[in-house]
């Protein structure tokens, strides 16, 4: 009894200090957007501000940094729409049929995830430079698509393994085809499983920094991980850290709506079939 109750003791402390490894620098962020200059390099530190203002935002809220946060919002949402379309049926492919080769392709797909960003950058940026993309969404799109098609796909066909192919054969017995089946039954079922992928996926492409440093020069044109630089390189020997975490900061908040509109589905679909393979 005694060793079961200290077990339980360590494992919340456990979790304890890892829930607060974790939402430290997200409070320490959102801190220190309203903090006021002067509050922000005190000895000791403060966690909390003592004179809250909102002038770091309203450094930030200039027509340039809402273009790009607009940017990013346009080059995220359509990526993500993308990629859910094109993973759809390779997912469900890779998952219900067998076909020469199959797991040789799969593997591929796996496998090109090893490769590093950096390693792609130069013959990504030839394809777009032929094609006149430059500047431009189209670019980044593009170059988005190279990690999160098969890592969506990776992930769609674990969560259809987990919904039983029985269902499936009673609606081709009804008089279904294959098409049909897959939109009437795997579909609906598959709802929690569109919802973590889209998440995840939106979560990397809202985040992508090399492919928008590269790929992206006019200042009208960039995303917010390149544009929140300029807060930090403006000043010749110092930083404006109120302006940068304030930028932070409204740039987790589409991230953090997402999961609270997304929140049901995503947990149902992290228990349900994540861990299929």
């Amino acid at each position: 009894m005694i060793n079961f109750k200290l077990r339980t003791t360590l494992l919340y402390l456990a979790v304890a200090i890892l829930v607060i490894w974790i939402l430290l620098p997200i409070v320490w962020m959102v801190s220190t957007a309203f903090k006021p200059p002067k509050e922000q390099f005190t000895a000791p530190p403060l966690l909390f501000p003592l004179n809250p203002t909102l002038s770091n935002f309203e450094t930030i809220a200039t027509p340039w940094f809402i273009r790009i946060f607009v940017n990013s919002l346009i080059v995220s949402t359509s990526t993500t729409a993308i990629v859910i379309g094109m993973s759809l049926l390779p997912s469900y492919s890779f998952a219900r049929f067998r076909f020469r080769l199959r797991r040789h392709i799969f593997y591929t797909l796996i496998f090109s995830q090893m490769f590093p960003l950096a390693a792609l950058i130069i013959p990504i940026y030839m394809i777009v430079f032929t094609f006149n993309l430059l500047d431009t969404y189209y670019a980044l799109v593009i170059a988005n698509l190279t990690f999160t098609v098969p890592t969506s796909v990776w992930l769609m066909r674990s969560f259809i393994l987990g919904i039983p192919v029985e269902l499936e054969e009673a609606a081709l017995i009804d008089g279904c085809s294959k098409i049909s089946a897959f939109a009437r039954i795997v579909l609906p079922l598959l709802g929690p499983g569109i919802a973590s992928t889209t998440t995840y996926i939106f979560i990397l492409t809202w985040q992508e920094f090399l492919f928008a440093l590269t790929f992206i020069s006019l200042d009208e044109m960039k995303t917010l991980t390149v544009g929140i630089l300029r807060f930090i390189g403006q000043y010749a020997y110092a930083i404006d850290w109120g302006a940068v975490m304030a930028a932070s900061t409204v740039a987790s908040v589409p991230v953090f709506v997402l999961f609270m509109l997304l929140q049901r589905q995503l947990i149902a679909g992290l228990l349900k079939g994540a861990l299929k393979t």
